[in-house]
C-alpha cells in the first residue's frame, strides 16, 4: 500500500526529509537577548543554506540580517496552508465565515450525511474533520473541479476524534470559500490577491488551480524566502496578539487553535508547545503525517525541546520552512529542492534559545 509521500513523489510534489548529514547537533544556548548574535548569523550561513536550500534568510523585525539567493523563487507545498488560514482570518473579520460554522450550511450536499453534518470549519482547520486525505482523488486524479472532488470524499474517523493528515480538509474549506464569495459576486482567486496577497507583500503568478481555475489551499504557491519572510512576520505579530495587515489576531488565534488530538497543529502552524511538557521528543514532522497516530503520540511530541514552547514553525516537504520565534519579530525561512533532506531537531539544537519579550 502506498503512502502519501510515496504518491506525491509520483507527482513529484513533494519527497521525505531526512536527517541533516554532517550538521553537527549540539545543545542549544542560551542567548542574552531577543537578537541574533554574530555566532547566530554564522551559524546559520553554515547550515540553513545546506541540504539542498534554493535560498535562505534570518530577519529581525523589518531587517533582513543574513541570508542567500533570497529572491529566487520556488514552490512552498503545504507553507500554502497558513496563508489558507489567513484567508479564513479575514472572512472571519468580515462576518462571513466562523470556526464554529457547520460546513454542510453551505455545502447542501452533505445535510443528510450524519457524519459530514457534524464538520466545522475548525474541524477542517485542525485536519481532525474525520475525512480521508483525498490524496489520490485531488492530486493524482487532476481533476477538472477539485471543490466536487473533495466533497464527495469519505468520512473514515468521528469528525473532531483523529488527526488525518491531507489535503481533502483544505479542498473542502477551499469550497466553502469559493460559494460563499460566490454568492457575494467575488471570485475565490481575486479574494486571495485583496485579502491576504496584496497585504502581505506577496505574489504567486503560478499558484496551483484546477481546470476551473480554483486555487489550492493544501499546496501551490510559489514564493522566495524573502516573501517566506513576510508571512512569517504578518503571523508573528499575530500570535504576539498584535493585529497586522489588515488581520485581526483574536480571529486568528481562534483558527489556529489545535485540536485535542493533535496539540502541535491548527489553521497550518506547527507549535512547539509540548517542548516544556516531562519526556518532550522531538520528532520530524514529515516522517510522522503519512498515518494517523495517536493522540498520545502528539502529546509530547516537539520541534526542539532546546526550544521554547512558543516557537512555531511553517513546514513544507523536503525542508521548506518558516520558524518564528515568540516576541521580537526574529525569524528564519528557507526554500529547498524537492528531494533534499532536512532536520527541524538538529537545526534547532544548535540555535540559542531567545527568551520572548
Amino acid at each position: 500500500m502506498r503512502t502519501r509521500r510515496d504518491i506525491l513523489k509520483l507527482l513529484g510534489l513533494t519527497v521525505a526529509a531526512g536527517a541533516c548529514p554532517g550538521c553537527a547537533t549540539s545543545a542549544a544556548r542560551s542567548s542574552t537577548g531577543s537578537s541574533w548574535s554574530q555566532h547566530d548569523l554564522e551559524i546559520l550561513t553554515a547550515t540553513a543554506g545546506r541540504n539542498g536550500a534554493i535560498g535562505w534568510a534570518a530577519w529581525q523585525g523589518g531587517r533582513r540580517l543574513a541570508g542567500s539567493r533570497a529572491d529566487e523563487r520556488g514552490p512552498t507545498l503545504s507553507i500554502t496552508k497558513s496563508i489558507a488560514t489567513l484567508a479564513a482570518t479575514r472572512a472571519a473579520e468580515e462576518g462571513w465565515l466562523s470556526p464554529a460554522e457547520k460546513v454542510s450550511n453551505t455545502l447542501t450536499e452533505w445535510r443528510t450525511d450524519a457524519l459530514k453534518s457534524r464538520i466545522t470549519v475548525l474541524m477542517l482547520l485542525q485536519q481532525v474533520s474525520g475525512l480521508e486525505t483525498g490524496v489520490v482523488p485531488l492530486y493524482r486524479n487532476h481533476p477538472a473541479d477539485k471543490g466536487r472532488a473533495a466533497i464527495a470524499l469519505h468520512v473514515v474517523d468521528s469528525p473532531g476524534s483523529v488527526f488525518r493528515y491531507g489535503p481533502g480538509h483544505w479542498e473542502v474549506l477551499a469550497e466553502v470559500m469559493k460559494r460563499k464569495l460566490a454568492s457575494r459576486g467575488q471570485s475565490l482567486e481575486n479574494y486571495l490577491s485583496r485579502a491576504v496577497m496584496r497585504p502581505v507583500g506577496l505574489s504567486s503568478a503560478n499558484w496551483r488551480k484546477d481546470q476551473q481555475g480554483t486555487p489550492y489551499f493544501s499546496t501551490g504557491t510559489e514564493l522566495s524566502a524573502n516573501e517566506l519572510g513576510r508571512l512569517g512576520r504578518t503571523i508573528g505579530r499575530l500570535l504576539d496578539g498584535r493585529n497586522s495587515d489588515g488581520f485581526n489576531a483574536a480571529h486568528y488565534a481562534e483558527l489556529t487553535r489545535p485540536s485535542r488530538a493533535n496539540p502541535m497543529f491548527g489553521g497550518g502552524l506547527w507549535r512547539n508547545t509540548n517542548a516544556v511538557r516531562p519526556g518532550a521528543t522531538s520528532i520530524s514532522v514529515e516522517h510522522s503525517i503519512d498515518a494517523p497516530l495517536p493522540a498520545s503520540f502528539w502529546a509530547k511530541a516537539c520541534l526542539s525541546p532546546h526550544q521554547p514552547p512558543g516557537l512555531v514553525a511553517l513546514i513544507g516537504s523536503s525542508g521548506r520552512r518558516v520558524y518564528i520565534w515568540p516576541g521580537g519579530e526574529k525569524r528564519a525561512a528557507r526554500l529547498a529542492r524537492s528531494g533534499s533532506s532536512w532536520s527541524d531537531a538538529e537545526f534547532l539544537a544548535r540555535l540559542p534559545v531567545f527568551p520572548a519579550r
